[in-house]
């Protein structure tokens, strides 16, 4: 069985104990290895895979070095620019004209795996169409009848990922070669496949907003699990059936550790904890997939393979329900203290809290914590 197939299976095997029952996750044996909020000061190669990519998907990044065949760096001032959006199983390029998308697998451990080899462009922008068209004059097509635009960013994008299939990739920080006139470190980031393609990005922090609530870290949501109260739609309604099934639906999150053999070694996968995976179990099959805990309190998903029991009608349609939400989308968490008030006398495990869950199609979730193992200190943020 390949690698591709094998891995998946193994994850699910894993990813159902972690929701079905509430078991003690890897999460709370490494928290000493890294910080919950990576910032300016730790920024560092050696902090923990799963935190640092989470880190990089609150940074807008735009390509500005390129290494050449001799490996050596140049540095670029592309026209449009080319900057890149990342978010679990996904990397969004964007030169202004034209959008290219190329996924992974996150629930493979590193180097990432992406399979697909296809590069395609899925937008044009509408603001610059005009623009576009003149920098676009002509197409032509790879060896597979993909279409490839003839620019710049495009021969990059096409040399770096089009070419490979089976090809992987890692994300690493790198020094700044620069400091603004603001005096304040660019962050750099490399992207480097294992077909020796070298790209660097110079980063800019997302704008912040204020965000209501409790400082959520990745400790806290990974040391309990999550019971669902209640789900509305978009125009507030309740939807019952969520929390009407025979077995609650339970929510948790988790670091993944992998363990591999031989073969895999040959194939560069690396041993360790290599990514962070949230589980639904709606008390018979299971959906889940990895996460990212991301500026603004903004929970980021990506996709996962989901158990495949026939569970009746009712729950099958609840799951697909819940995995069409979950699936590649962007949420709004706010924790609050479940009675509105912090029982700073109290002890933290005996901590009550609420999780609203906002998803960018519009629904509401609302989980209630459940004791899983003795849970971390949270600070409590004054909303503005």
């Amino acid at each position: 069985m390949s690698n591709n197939l094998r891995m998946p299976l193994a994850i699910i095997s894993a990813l159902l104990p972690l929701a079905l029952l509430g078991c003690q996750t890897n999460s709370l044996n490494h928290s000493a290895q890294t910080s919950s909020v990576i910032t300016d000061k730790n920024w560092s190669a050696a902090t923990l895979k799963p935190r640092l990519f989470q880190t990089i998907t609150g940074y807008d990044w735009q390509l500005t070095q390129v290494g050449n065949d001799k490996g050596n760096l140049i540095r670029l001032d592309l026209q449009p620019p080319l900057t890149m959006d990342v978010r679990p199983d996904l990397l969004t390029f964007d030169d202004g004209c034209y959008r290219y998308l190329v996924s992974f697998n996150m629930w493979l451990p590193l180097p990432y795996p992406y399979t697909d080899a296809s590069l395609q462009d899925t937008a044009k922008s509408p603001i610059t169409a005009a623009d576009c068209t003149t920098i676009y004059q002509a197409t032509t097509q790879d060896w597979r009848g993909n279409t490839l635009i003839p620019s710049d960013t495009a021969h990059i994008l096409n040399t770096t990922f089009g070419p490979y299939a089976g090809t992987h990739f890692t994300f690493a920080p790198t020094l700044p070669q620069s400091v603004r006139a603001t005096k304040t470190l660019e962050k750099q980031l490399a992207l480097k496949t294992d077909k020796g393609k070298t790209l660097i990005f110079t980063g800019t922090p997302k704008p912040e907003r204020p965000v209501a609530g409790i400082l959520l870290t990745n400790e806290l949501l990974e040391g309990y699990r999550w019971q669902l109260l209640q789900v509305t739609d978009q125009t507030g309604a309740v939807m019952s059936e969520f929390t009407q099934t025979e077995k609650p639906i339970t929510l948790s999150y988790g670091l993944n550790n992998y363990s591999g053999d031989e073969n895999d070694k040959q194939n560069g996968f690396q041993s360790g904890v290599y990514g962070q995976s949230f589980g639904i179990s709606v008390g018979c099959n299971g959906v889940g997939g990895p996460y990212a805990l991301s500026f603004n309190q903004s929970l980021l998903t990506g996709s996962f393979p989901s158990t495949m029991m026939s569970c009746g009608d009712s729950l099958d349609d609840i799951e697909s329900r819940l995995g069409r939400m979950m699936t590649y989308s962007t949420s709004r968490l706010i924790l609050t203290h479940a009675d509105n008030k912090a029982k700073a006398t109290i002890e933290q495990s005996e901590q009550n809290y609420l999780l609203t869950q906002t998803l960018d199609s519009g629904e509401t979730l609302v989980w209630k914590n459940i004791k899983k193992n003795k849970p971390f200190n949270t600070k409590k943020r004054t909303p503005s």
